[in-house]
């Protein structure tokens, strides 16, 4: 395949002289040690806008085609979604998403209706549900099926929601019901009771509309001194680990967010990952203090004995987390096998000059301004205004395809080549089985769909049509069925995205 070189703001070397126009210091590109979770501004110049809170706008699509802009898009899209939904009101706007247990419900249910709250069955919940309260039984991690454990044994619990674009595509197909979409969801598997429709053969255009929106959230439990700390975004929810009962009305922390957003330009999603400081250290610099203070939230440096291996899963012991690749940049961190772009052969694409030179050095750089620039801004608001506490948090990773490209094969994809991140895809961050680098949502969320196939030499991998770039589909409740006249239904919603049309 022809690579595709993005368009580009400007190049920069490891080694580049770098300027900081806002605060006017000039000073050099420090080692990845030296950076420790305090980005140095790169020679990028990618600025915040004080709008982003002063009149805060959900932007309707990446304004130029330069990486810069991507990753401004990604910060105002987080900071539009924190504000509260109106004046006075504690419930911020990506709090009104509709999470997936309101939409893959039991069956003999409907989807609760957009604007209202659901309430799932495995939790009590308190009896005046608010939109901010969060309920989760959630934990095991993308790519491997592990958990990631806290200090205090407890595990992070992760939630998935949509916006409202996205909900009425799900619901106006039919695609809540399990023999509707199942097809779509690489992870389960087909039951034999019932025959599934076959979306990728019928509907090979089936995609979620413009404007979808998908939030995968990453919530810890606090413990009294993380919540005395005030430096995480806080809510309170009922959570349930498998084979234990319900912890009610627990204080959580959001340690990650991924935002998944589809805009005109861009058909396969923009992917990015937030996370707060002082979820791990650098695993090329783990003495590194915790930028905010207090403890690394995922990172004892006292740990001994044998369970201190970082990021490896141990049944019933603390996770040691660690980032590999900051910025999700494959050339920082150890890749796979102790490989370099020195090695005989080195690792092909992620060291090839042009790939290097117009790919992952303008993200680095720009991620590191931006994050400066927008830390810088929100630090310097009033005492009091709620927005401060979004510099708790950095914008680690942002992924996408050059001139939106379908499927995201690693040739063509632009950004964070290797955003897996620390709190989402702890263990995956240089590839299952650390045999993969670059690894990021595209690595997973590529089109793929279940092998079709009498054997195993004969299986073949089905390709998705652009719905199944999400793995929403995954939750699905597989005693729901529906679509059998084994089509998805013919209303105007599924027949504009790519549905049947009679």
């Amino acid at each position: 395949m022809k690579k595709i070189i993005p368009q580009r703001r400007l190049s920069i070397s490891a080694a580049a002289v770098i300027a900081i126009a806002a605060i006017g210091i000039i000073t050099a590109l420090p080692s990845i040690a030296q950076a420790q979770q305090n980005p140095t501004p790169s020679a990028a110049i990618c600025n915040a806008s004080s709008t982003w809170v002063s009149n805060p706008t959900l932007p309707g699509d990446v304004q130029n085609t330069d990486n810069c802009s991507f990753q401004q898009y990604m910060w105002q899209t987080l900071l539009y979604l924190v504000q509260p939904v109106a004046r006075g009101s504690q419930v911020r706007q990506f709090e009104t998403f509709m999470p997936s247990y309101g939409i893959f419900v039991d069956p003999g249910k409907t989807p609760t209706p957009w604007g209202k709250t659901p309430k799932p069955t495995y939790c009590k919940g308190p009896s005046n549900l608010k939109q901010s309260y969060v309920f989760s039984n959630l934990t095991l991690q993308a790519g491997v099926g592990q958990p990631l454990i806290d200090k205090s044994l407890n595990r992070v619990f992760y939630g998935v929601s949509v916006n409202k674009p996205a909900y009425d595509f799900i619901t106006g197909c039919g695609l809540q019901e399990a023999q509707c979409s199942l097809s779509l969801a690489p992870d389960l598997v087909d039951p034999v009771s019932y025959k599934v429709v076959d979306i990728p053969n019928l509907y090979p255009n089936l995609a979620f509309p413009t404007g979808a929106m998908e939030l995968k959230t990453a919530w810890k439990i606090l413990t009294p001194d993380e919540v005395a700390g005030n430096t995480f975004f806080t809510t309170k929810g009922s959570v349930q680990a498998p084979g234990k009962t319900c912890m009610e009305n627990v204080n959580l922390g959001l340690v990650g967010m991924h935002i998944v957003s589809k805009t005109p330009s861009q058909p396969e999603f923009i992917w990015g990952t937030f996370e707060h400081r002082n979820n791990a250290p650098y695993c090329s610099n783990t003495s590194a203090p915790p930028p905010l203070g207090g403890n690394w939230t995922f990172y004892n440096p006292n740990c001994t004995g044998s369970n201190c291996t970082t990021n490896h899963y141990a049944e019933g012991k603390a996770t040691q987390v660690c980032t590999m690749h900051p910025w999700g940049d494959p050339t920082l961190g150890t890749m796979p096998n102790n490989l370099t772009c020195s090695s005989t052969p080195p690792p092909g694409y992620i060291c090839d000059p042009d790939t290097q030179k117009f790919v992952i050095q303008p993200s680095t750089a720009n991620l590191q301004a931006l994050d400066l620039s927008v830390k810088t801004m929100l630090n310097a608001l009033p005492a009091g205004d709620a927005n401060k506490l979004w510099a708790n948090y950095s914008l680690v990773g942002n992924v996408w395809t050059a001139k939106g490209t379908l499927p995201p094969s690693v040739q063509v994809q632009v950004g964070s080549l290797s955003g897996a991140n620390n709190s989402m895809e702890t263990y995956v961050q240089n590839g299952v089985s650390n045999i993969q680098n670059p690894y990021n949502c595209f690595s997973c969320h590529n089109l793929d769909g279940k092998n079709k196939g009498q054997s195993l030499n004969e299986a073949v991998k089905v390709q998705l049509p652009p719905a199944g770039l999400s793995h929403i589909f995954n939750l699905l409740n597989l005693k729901t069925k529906g679509c059998s006249t084994g089509a998805l239904p013919s209303t105007p919603m599924c027949a504009a995205n790519g549905g049947p049309t009679k």
